[in-house]
């Protein structure tokens, strides 16, 4: 668009009886841009004929229509003529293809502020024209049945997370690699591409399915950010020209060490005697699950949300739907009448624990009137429950900015988000997360964000995620 620009501005120059080297500013400007052409490549939207041509016709029709009823209006004062429609049409014409009408006298002032209007005018409608053909590509979810049923197997064979069980959910679109072994499963906002935890692929094709990501965000002009990836990977982000950052830490349970040695501390042992003793119980329910148990399921998760800051998060986390509650086991707290108090839901955690198995769930809710250590009788009872099905690990999730700017050796943006943290602690309890986690005794585990660019970008991409993960 820049050298159909330049070429329009200055191809008179050759015509005109003026100096030549007058156009020398213009021929190293396409120089330049020809030169660098590779860094303004972006696709653009695909043009829809139909669609393209009603666009096109009416901003035509609009100038046309202004010109001829311009030329109609002027008088003697302003053209040697008077101009009848076929005159107006082809004087219209003329004007909008910088050819010029000799009719029209410059000195008129209406003439002339009708002239630059028209020129205006129709500058704007080849502008908006230009635009449709070459407007970049704007981000659509599009998650075909098949490319989430593809994803599902190669999770099957390469995953290794306990965020993995959210790449399946319907927000998600899908990037897989030329060899058809890997996938990304991301969301676009903002113009940033940002993809859940980390590539799923084998270790061999890891790296191809990276370069061949940040081609196609390249394209589209998407910048990219990889949220709670895990350190494993970093060598191979820094290779590729990725920034990283911490943003906080996975607590992991070792369950052997839970069953045998934590639970018996104060914290838990007290809270299960009395709970035992008045009657409370954990009881397990597999799926496919009756009506009535979900309709009390979601009236506990109704009056979960009407808790002050409680509201459905996505992306990273499970929204109440029965649908997918129809999918995943319930455990639930209940008390001698049978009332249930408070619920979890299993998911399936893909995270590789040499020969054992890790769990993990998703919502966690309680009812308003819940009495005071109902989620820790419920943890407690459903961390025995897991060892006793064979389960080594169990993943209580992300502690965000836990650990963060801790460091000496950390970098300039995890120290401030250190500061950050230190500061919201007061209105978001962050602090009060990751001890409440830590209660567990877990071992913690380092996620990171990367992202593409510098601060400008890394900005964008946390107005961008704070989006995704509100919807």
């Amino acid at each position: 668009m820049q050298l159909a620009r330049y070429g329009s501005e200055h191809s008179h120059f050759f015509h005109l009886d003026i100096p030549t080297y007058s156009a020398l500013p213009a021929c190293l400007s396409i120089i330049a841009l020809l030169s660098a052409r590779k860094s303004f490549t972006v696709k653009s939207e695909p043009i829809r004929g139909f669609e393209f041509l009603k666009k096109a016709m009416v901003s035509l029709l609009a100038v046309l229509i202004y010109g001829i009823v311009g030329f109609f209006l002027l008088d003697k004062k302003d053209s040697t003529i008077n101009f009848n429609f076929s005159q107006a049409l082809v004087a219209t014409i003329k004007e909008i293809t910088l050819i010029g009408n000799g009719q029209v006298w410059q000195g008129s002032r209406f003439a002339r502020w009708f002239l630059d209007s028209l020129h205006l005018f129709g500058i704007a409608s080849a502008l908006s024209i230009a635009y449709n053909i070459f407007r970049p590509i704007r981000y659509r979810l599009v998650n075909q049945p098949k490319e989430r049923e593809l994803a599902a197997l190669l999770l099957d064979k390469y995953g290794d997370s306990s965020l993995d069980y959210f790449k399946l959910m319907p927000d998600k679109s899908y990037f897989f690699s030329s060899t058809g072994n890997g996938f990304i499963a991301y969301k676009t906002e903002l113009n940033v591409a940002i993809a859940l935890g980390d590539a799923t692929a084998s270790g061999d094709d890891l790296e191809l399915l990276m370069r061949e990501f940040l081609e196609f965000c390249r394209e589209m002009d998407w910048s990219t950010a990889f949220l709670q990836t895990s350190p494993n990977n970093l060598p191979i982000y820094e290779k590729l020209g990725l920034r990283a950052i911490k943003v906080g830490e996975d607590a992991v349970v070792d369950l052997e060490k839970f069953c045998s040695d934590t639970i018996k501390k104060k914290t838990f042992k007290s809270v299960i005697k009395k709970f035992d003793k008045e009657g409370y119980q954990l009881t397990e329910h597999q799926a496919p699950h009756t009506e009535s148990l979900l309709n009390e399921m979601e009236e506990i998760s109704k009056q979960w949300l009407s808790l002050p800051g409680r509201r459905e998060r996505g992306f990273s986390l499970g929204q109440f739907n029965r649908e997918d509650l129809q999918k995943n086991k319930i455990y639930a707290v209940r008390k001698a009448s049978g009332e249930a108090t408070a619920f979890v839901n299993e998911i399936r955690s893909y995270s590789r624990v040499g020969e054992g198995k890790e769990a993990t769930i998703d919502m966690m809710r309680y009812r308003v009137d819940a009495e005071s250590g109902t989620m820790d009788y419920l943890f407690a009872k459903l961390l025995l429950n897991l060892q006793a099905q064979g389960f080594t690990k169990f993943s209580l999730g992300l502690a965000a900015l836990s650990g963060v700017g801790e460091a000496a050796e950390d970098n300039l943006y995890e120290k401030t988000l250190h500061q950050v943290y230190e500061h919201l602690n007061r209105f978001f309890s962050y602090k009060g997360l990751r001890s409440y986690k830590a209660k567990f005794d877990p071992l913690w585990e380092e996620r990171f964000l990367v992202y593409s660019g510098k601060t400008k970008e890394l900005v964008k991409a946390g107005l961008a995620i704070a989006k995704v993960t509100e919807e």
